[in-house]
């Protein structure tokens, strides 16, 4: 599957803690669907992705928010991974853009996808984040890649935000990489 579809109804494993966030989002749009159908209200689905901007926090498991940090910290970059999932990031100015527009031109109780279509390994990623800085960082993987793992995608389809909102990314990863270094770096 090259990209997660807005139809995409997902169904992670309820008895597994670590699907407890997406299941917390699954339950959200199915008590807003629910409450919308009730009461007779527009409800508005956007379902967020991976995002980079001011105020992105810097001490979770977000990890361009650790390369980041990394970064400011003077470096090495560290993947904790092998670096092989493919993710994809929107930055901020975007972010507030897509969700003003799905609410204002959004179908009710269907689902966006909020996020860009342009896949990225986290070892891309870290290598990016790592040539943002005015001195280039060194980049350290700390596993490497098992030929039987297939790779982890999470990338989402925007095709209906596209058609439906006219939304499309305007500021490309790097440029977003950058001016959210810029903004951490003057309010250090």
């Amino acid at each position: 599957m090259a990209h997660v579809s807005e139809d995409c109804c997902g169904a992670p494993d309820p008895a597994d803690p670590n699907f407890a966030y997406g299941e917390g989002k699954r339950a959200a749009e199915h008590l807003c669907a629910l409450y919308s159908k009730k009461y007779g209200i527009e409800t508005k689905i956007a379902r967020c992705f991976a995002f980079v901007g001011p105020y992105l926090p810097l001490d979770m498991h977000y990890a361009i928010g650790n390369f980041i940090r990394d970064g400011l910290n003077g470096g090495p970059i560290h993947v904790s991974g092998d670096g092989t999932p493919y993710r994809s990031y929107l930055y901020a100015a975007d972010l507030a853009i897509w969700l003003w527009t799905i609410l204002l031109k959004g179908e009710s109780c269907r689902a966006y996808n909020v996020g860009s279509e342009k896949a990225v390994t986290i070892a891309e990623l870290a290598n990016t984040v790592a040539q943002c800085f005015p001195k280039p960082m060194e980049v350290i993987i700390a596993k490497t890649p098992g030929p039987e793992i297939p790779f982890e995608r999470y990338v989402p389809s925007t095709k209906r935000a596209r058609e439906h909102c006219n939304l499309r990314p305007t500021i490309n990863p790097q440029d977003g990489i950058k001016r959210t270094i810029l903004n951490l770096q003057s309010n250090i």
